[in-house]
């Protein structure tokens, strides 16, 4: 897909980017999230030169994280520009066209502020990411959308390996602090995402 022109801040610490796939015919959405001094990409698509230049120079690279088995997106170009390491759950093994460095598991650290959360029933080796700054961010993969028609939502049934399992799965995140949320399908959250999430269950 052709290089996004530029991103966003979203809040302390967190930076978001969208671009149309021709090849699955809808936006994707990728975000940079900070840790310390470090940079972590999170199911990457492509940036254009100048304002990924900007983007790293506010932290530097220090790995790529995959939220499950079917967002290798640009992963390749961002290992082999930076020479930083893939991350994703075991169990996606298999699924990508490049290799895995560090398989991650859940309630796993992958660096100081960011925890990995499993999220079993969506799609194979599905994780959400919590990270410290700003209140709070949960960085989702597939498990929830905030597209149109459907607005803030959980995954469509039909997209699930086991929809009721899936919703099990996402209270797990209301165990952390968090306001702002991304997503890898649609806008980002701001403000209010732990309530909205918890109101969403409920009515599910």
């Amino acid at each position: 897909m052709k290089p996004v022109d530029d991103f966003q801040q979203v809040t302390e610490g967190l930076w978001f980017w969208q671009g149309y796939d021709p090849s699955v015919k809808t936006d994707l959405c990728s975000c940079a999230v900070q840790s310390g001094r470090d940079l972590f990409f999170i199911d990457p698509i492509p940036l254009a030169g100048e304002p990924l230049g900007e983007l790293v120079s506010m932290a530097g690279p220090a790995g790529i994280i995959l939220t499950n088995g079917n967002h290798e997106r640009a992963a390749a170009d961002y290992r082999k520009k930076f020479d930083i390491p893939v991350f994703a759950h075991e169990e996606t093994e298999g699924e990508f066209g490049i290799g895995v460095d560090r398989w991650i598991a859940d309630g796993a650290s992958i660096a100081p502020g960011l925890t990995a959360v499993s999220l079993p029933g969506v799609a194979k080796g599905e994780v959400a990411i919590h990270a410290g700054p700003g209140g709070g961010i949960v960085l989702m993969g597939d498990a929830l959308i905030n597209i149109e028609p459907f607005g803030f939502a959980l995954l469509p049934d039909k997209y699930c390996v086991d929809a009721k399992l899936m919703k099990q799965s996402l209270r797990k995140l209301l165990q952390f602090s968090f306001e702002a949320m991304t997503f890898a399908h649609g806008l980002p959250v701001v403000s209010g995402a732990k309530k909205r999430l918890e109101q969403l269950l409920q009515s599910s």
